[in-house]
C-alpha cells in the first residue's frame, strides 16, 4: 500500500510539472524576448536628404533609437509629402536636416525651416543643418582657413550644452567627434535667439540650440566612426527625447 501511495504521489507531481511546463516555458520565452522600451518607439522621423553620402548611415543611427525613419530628397516634393502626412494626422515627430555639400541656400534650408516653424515640427540639424539654422535665424556663416574633412576634433560643452534638456545631456564635458566641413557659424554673429552649446578645441561652434523652439543642431557628424558610437547615438536619443512641442502648442498647430 505504501508503495502504491508513493507511486500515486509521484504521478501527481509529474502531472503537475507537465501541466505547468508549457506555461512556464511561454513565460520564460516572453521574458527573453521582451526588450526595454526605446526613446524612438512609436515615433516617425523625416530625414531630409541634402545629397550627402552620410545620409543612410545617419538614418540607420536613428533607427537604432526605435524610430521609423523616412528619407525624402530636399525640395518642394518633400514639403508636399509632409503636407499630406499632416493632413492625414501623421505629422512627423521630428525632421532631421542632413549634412550636404555647398551652402544652405543651395538646398533652400530657410524654406524648410519656415515650413517646420509653421507646422510646429521639431528639428535637428547635422553639419549643413546647423549652418542652415544659423543663417535662417539671422546669423553669419564663415569659411575655415583650412577645410576640415574626416578629421577628429575635441569638443567641449558650454553651460547651455550641459543643461538637463540639452542634446548633450549625460555626455562628458569634452569628447572627440568627426568633422567634415569648411563653412561654420561665426560665434560673434550667432543670433540672440540661438545659444552655443559646444565648441571645438579651435573655437569653432559645434552645437547650437534655439532658446524657445525645439530646434537644435551639431556641426560635427554624430554618425561617423570617428565619433564614439555611444556618444553619437546618445545625442540622437536626446534629440528625440527633448526636442518637442508641448501639448498646448500641438493643439494650436492642429487648429
Amino acid at each position: 500500500a505504501e508503495e502504491k501511495e508513493t507511486e500515486l504521489k509521484a504521478s501527481a507531481m509529474i502531472d503537475a510539472i507537465v501541466q505547468r511546463g508549457p506555461e512556464d516555458s511561454d513565460t520564460a520565452a516572453s521574458e527573453e524576448v521582451d526588450e526595454p522600451k526605446k526613446v524612438g518607439d512609436g515615433k516617425t522621423i523625416i530625414l531630409i536628404d541634402h545629397q550627402d553620402s552620410f545620409v543612410h548611415t545617419l538614418g540607420n543611427y536613428f533607427r537604432q533609437t526605435g524610430a521609423e525613419v523616412k528619407t525624402l530628397r530636399s525640395g518642394p516634393s518633400a514639403y508636399a509629402r509632409m503636407e499630406k502626412m499632416i493632413e492625414k494626422g501623421e505629422k512627423p515627430d521630428m525632421v532631421v536636416l542632413s549634412p550636404g555639400p555647398g551652402n544652405p541656400s543651395d538646398f533652400g534650408l530657410s524654406t524648410s525651416l519656415d515650413f517646420l516653424v509653421k507646422h510646429k515640427i521639431p528639428a535637428f540639424g547635422v553639419c549643413l543643418g546647423l549652418q542652415g539654422m544659423v543663417e535662417h535665424f539671422g546669423g553669419t556663416l564663415g569659411v575655415l582657413d583650412i577645410p576640415v574633412h574626416g578629421k577628429p576634433s575635441k569638443v567641449t560643452l558650454s553651460v547651455a550644452g550641459k543643461k538637463d534638456d540639452s542634446i548633450f545631456a549625460g555626455l562628458p564635458q569634452s569628447f572627440t567627434v568627426a568633422r567634415y566641413h569648411s563653412l561654420h557659424g561665426v560665434e560673434e554673429y550667432i543670433p540672440s535667439c540661438l545659444e552655443v552649446t559646444a565648441k571645438s578645441d579651435d573655437e569653432v561652434v559645434m552645437g547650437i540650440r534655439h532658446k524657445t523652439l525645439p530646434f537644435a543642431a551639431v556641426q560635427f557628424h554624430p554618425e561617423s566612426i570617428l565619433t564614439s558610437p555611444a556618444h553619437g547615438l546618445h545625442i540622437l536619443e536626446n534629440a528625440l527625447s527633448f526636442l518637442r512641442y508641448d501639448e498646448e502648442d500641438e493643439k494650436e498647430a492642429s487648429s
